[in-house]
Parts: C-alpha cells; structure tokens; sequence
C-alpha cells in the first residue's frame, strides 16, 4: 500500500511541473498505438502527455512555449540515424542532384548546369538518389552524355552500390587506362 502511495504522490508531482513545450490543434502521431492525438505537451526532452488541446493547454505555466500546429503533422522521436554527413559535408559544392528529374535530359542538363558554375577541372558528382527508371528513357546515361554535359570537368556518377561510371576526363584524373570491373557493374 505504502508503494502505491508514493507512486501516486510523484506522479501528481510530475503533472504539478509545467511543461516546457506545449503543440496545440495538429495531428500527433503516437508510435505506440499509432493513434492520432491532437495536442502534446513536452519536458525535459520527453513526453509528458498527449491529448486534447484543452487538456494539454492547462499543462503549460508561465515560461511553456505553446506552439499552435494549425492542423499539422508531427512525429515524435523520429530519428534520421542514417547520414552522411561529412560525405555531404565534402561535397556539397560538387554533387548534383538527380532526385526528381523525370528525364536524361533534365538530369544531364543539371549536370550541364554544374559545370557551368564549377572550375575546369572540378569534378562533378552524381553520389545517388536516383534510378533510372524514374527517366522517361528508362536508362542510365552513357559516359558520352556525360562528357557532352560537363566536358571539362571530370564526373562521377553512382547508381546506388552496383555500379558507377566516370568520364573520360575523370579516368584521366585518376590514371586510369579503363574503367575497373569492380565500379562497371
């Protein structure tokens, strides 16, 4: 009985301490029933409930930030623990990007478009987020497109892990006589 107490007294004393964060009026994903709530009160980093606006609303004190989502989206505790952030971080004034172009010619073009702002001599890359079926053609470029596209930069262009391909120019960089099996796929 003596337990039971206590648990009660320190979990009235929790819900006595304001939260720091309070989300009103959105949809709140719940990872455990995966149920949508409307309103989320947060503190220390954790939650402290969810519920109704009205109800998370008498959670905030004097120094809550109340946040009113006006109908949108949050999930809590999602995590991108998958990065890259120092390849991202290396290359960021050299990569282009394919995500979203729906041709060879729009992918060409911004590497065409890169090359243009680039330095003779930089190279471009293209590290992934693309397939080729997601081009009207249905195909990966050839390395004459590519040289076509940026010829005088050297480039390298990756599908996913299976297979890459470097212009001419970016063979020549590296002092290579052919493209190695291991990156032709």
């Amino acid at each position: 009985m003596k337990i039971l107490f206590l648990f009660f007294l320190f979990t009235g004393m929790a819900l006595a301490q304001p939260a720091d964060t309070v989300l009103l009026n959105g949809q709140i994903l719940t990872g455990k029933d995966f149920s949508v709530r409307e309103a989320l009160a947060v503190r220390d980093g954790h939650i402290l409930a969810t519920g109704r606006s009205a109800d998370m609303r008498r959670l905030a004190g004097r120094g809550t930030s109340v946040v009113d989502l006006q109908g949108r989206t949050v999930i809590p505790g999602l995590i991108d623990s998958h990065m890259h952030a120092i390849r991202a971080a290396l290359s960021f004034a050299t990569e282009v990007n394919w995500i979203g172009a729906a041709t060879l010619g729009e992918a060409l073009g911004r590497v065409r478009q890169a090359a243009q702002r680039s330095r003779p001599g930089g190279w471009l890359i293209v590290a992934g987020g693309w397939t080729e079926q997601q081009f009207k053609e249905k195909r990966r470029p050839t390395q004459a497109e590519l040289a076509a596209a940026a010829p005088d930069n050297p480039v390298y262009v990756q599908w996913f892990y299976a297979w890459a391909m470097l212009t001419q120019n970016g063979l020549d960089v590296l002092k290579l006589r052919r493209m190695p099996t291991c990156l032709a796929g």
